[in-house]
């Protein structure tokens, strides 16, 4: 009789501990998957300042303060209306990878001769 009540506790408990193991959540680090989310694209407009191979610069007036330029890399799944000419000016949409401006879609509006 004894050894059931004992061997009926133990198996209470040993369920107990297992049932709360598996009920933490699991570190972030463990989970498998990326903890930050893919942030949303943001956009900027401004005047092109250079032209790069893989890459341009816009300047960015705002509100009469200083010029503020913003580089942007293009890759193969940028999409680009339009010429980048220095010059002109254009509404950039990106996003930030590694602290890079991605740029993911760019529309250019010639500049006015």
């Amino acid at each position: 009789m004894r050894f059931r009540a004992i061997l009926s506790l133990v198996t209470f408990f040993l369920t107990c501990f297992t049932l709360a193991v598996f009920a933490q959540p699991l570190p972030a680090n463990e989970a498998g998957y990326r903890t930050s989310r893919a942030a949303e694209n943001q956009s900027v407009s401004g005047q092109i300042a250079s032209v790069g191979d893989a890459a341009f610069v816009i300047s960015i007036t705002k509100d009469k303060q200083k010029p503020e330029t913003v580089e942007f890399l293009v890759d193969d799944k940028t999409k680009v209306e339009g010429k980048l000419t220095i010059g002109a000016q254009a509404m950039v949409e990106y996003r930030s990878d590694s602290g890079k401006n991605i740029a993911v879609h760019v529309v250019v509006r010639q500049a006015l001769v």
